[in-house]
């Protein structure tokens, strides 16, 4: 039985392809993100941005803010360790 990997789609704009390396990964992130594939924290870091950034951007974009139990793990680890 051989199992089949969905192919996921990216675009990334001409405008971003000008910026350079840091608005192409901010385009990913978002795109992950947006598909459901990446968690916020996992799209965040690979956008190298702050929560507050990243949230921002969402807005911008107005891609819907998805949170689930694994997102809660996330922060309630990245929480315990900054204490």
């Amino acid at each position: 039985m051989s199992k089949f990997i969905e192919p996921i789609i990216l675009e990334i704009s001409p405008a971003s392809l000008g910026k350079g390396e840091q608005a192409i990964l901010q385009e990913i992130a978002l795109q992950l993100y947006a598909q459901n594939i990446f968690t916020f924290g996992q799209a965040r870091r690979l956008a190298n941005l702050s929560v507050w950034e990243f949230q921002q951007i969402l807005g911008q974009k107005n891609i819907d803010r998805h949170y689930n139990e694994s997102d809660l793990a996330e922060d309630v680890s990245t929480i315990q360790i900054g204490s």
